[in-house]
């Protein structure tokens, strides 16, 4: 099973999607998590598919836990374990929902405070018909901002909120304008809770990292997790790589730290883990178990989810969860405090299958491990050259095939492009989404259309001059 993330509808990926979450009609009660020989036999079989790319799962069964590792961190072949470190993308959100929950229960803030109330002096809040946006439709992800600032334009492509500042946050708030009511219908965004971290560090009069640090890091214990503010990352991060192979350096954040901008280990995201499966019993118990808590609805894979202060819950499941993506790294946090098990994936590489790997380890009955992709062959380049061209599924949307040495990639409109694998001479598969190509040709050999297979349905697309 792959994880669902479609191409003809894909948006732009750069700090994290919500992705479609696989579960079929599960049963009210949690499967016992896998066996430990089979989290190892799933991270191995995984990791196996990769070049240098380290896999680290923390699983808490019933108040055991241990930790697995497969594959290698990166080209110098070291073999990763729990101090290995990741950067985390939006899972950091949870970190912030949490923050958020510590503040409501001591009086700082209120969940109903409107955003005014915290911007600089100078700011405007963008409101709609006169109703105000709120710490909790932020936190709720219905705030109506959309996903990123129209604002943000970065010099590296690769590092995009490297160089977003507070003047420029401001600047796009005091000027954008709500085309809905907030809290009236969900649309995920780095940017809200980017700016909810913001706003809860301009309360406490400090910053973002170190309020973090102050009411949610210390007191877990999380001595590694820290934040990217600098273009040198945190620390000294694994090796990153993109789903196709190419290595990927660390993304720094500034004015949106708060929603991705964490690194971290297996032994602090234990630590974390277990405080919130004893929510609300432990340090944060009371803060964790307020932000765990279902509040509003969205749509998921055509069901109905819940989601509460950052954390996303199914309610066919009672699995609490999010993920995170990085350019080359993507996080996985699952668990079901009834069942009283959890697990957390960190992986080296952006593929949004280690969200099933993680469900899988979690709930092994209802969900298979990620299907391995099927085995690549070896083309000419006179038959990769064929394929090269502009196909065109609409005359306002087309698909570019090029290549570059012995690799072919396609890329829909202006969304990046992906590189496409041969399974046989005409029969093409992407890794980065799930989707595959089938080129067709005339009776004379000449190539003249490729064919879409993604989602259950087929795109015909003509060669075009």
């Amino acid at each position: 099973m792959r994880a669902r993330r479609y191409l003809l509808a894909w948006g732009t990926f750069l700090c994290a999607a919500v992705l479609s979450l696989p579960y079929g009609a599960a049963p009210a009660w949690a499967d016992p998590a896998a066996t430990p020989a089979e989290i190892q036999r799933s991270l191995d079989q995984y990791a196996a598919q990769f070049h240098g790319v380290a896999v680290v799962a923390v699983v808490v069964d019933n108040g055991t836990s241990a930790v697995y590792a497969a594959g290698t961190a990166g080209p110098s072949g070291a073999k990763p374990d729990e101090r290995t470190l990741f950067q985390i993308g939006s899972v950091t959100k949870t970190f912030t929902g949490t923050l958020l929950g510590t503040m409501v229960l001591d009086g700082s803030v209120k969940l109903t405070d409107p955003i005014s109330k915290y911007l600089p002096p100078g700011v405007t809040a963008p409101a709609y018909a006169g109703q105000p946006m709120t710490l909790e439709s932020l936190a709720e992800q219905n705030s109506g901002l959309p996903p990123i600032p129209s604002n943000l334009k970065p010099a590296n492509q690769a590092d995009p909120f490297a160089d977003y500042t507070a003047p420029m946050l401001w600047s796009f708030l005091s000027h954008y304008k709500l085309t809905r009511a907030p809290g009236e219908q969900y649309e995920y965004s780095n940017l809200g809770v980017g700016l909810l971290g913001e706003l809860l560090a301009l309360r406490a009069k400090t910053t973002y990292g170190n309020l973090l640090a102050e009411r949610v890091l210390h007191p877990l214990g999380m001595s590694a997790t820290t934040l990217a503010l600098a273009p040198a990352g945190c620390g000294k991060p694994v090796q990153g790589y993109t789903i196709d192979g190419e290595p990927a350096q660390p993304m720094a954040f500034r004015e949106l730290a708060a929603a991705g901008g964490l690194c971290s280990d297996a032994r602090d995201m234990q630590a974390y883990l277990k405080a919130n499966l004893a929510a609300p019993a432990g340090p944060l118990g009371k803060a964790m178990a307020l932000a765990q808590e279902p509040r509003a609805d969205f749509e998921d894979a055509g069901h109905n989810a819940k989601i509460g202060l950052v954390w996303m819950t199914d309610p066919r499941t009672g699995i609490v969860w999010h993920n995170g993506s990085l350019r080359g790294y993507h996080a996985y946090i699952g668990f079901d405090r009834a069942a009283k098990t959890g697990v957390v994936v960190l992986a080296s590489v952006a593929d949004p299958n280690v969200d099933i790997l993680g469900m899988h380890v979690l709930q092994p009955d209802a969900v298979s491990a990620p299907a391995p992709w099927p085995a690549a062959v070896s083309l000419p380049a006179a038959t990769l050259d064929s394929y090269v061209g502009v196909y065109a599924f609409k005359p306002d949307f087309q698909m570019t095939v090029t290549r570059d040495g012995e690799r072919l990639y396609a890329q829909a409109g202006t969304q990046p492009r992906f590189r496409i694998y041969p399974s046989s001479p005409t029969e093409f598969f992407f890794k980065a989404v799930d989707a595959q190509i089938t080129f067709q040709a005339d009776a004379s050999g000449k190539v003249t259309r490729l064919v879409l297979h993604e989602g259950g349905g087929d795109a015909p697309a003509p060669k075009i001059k």
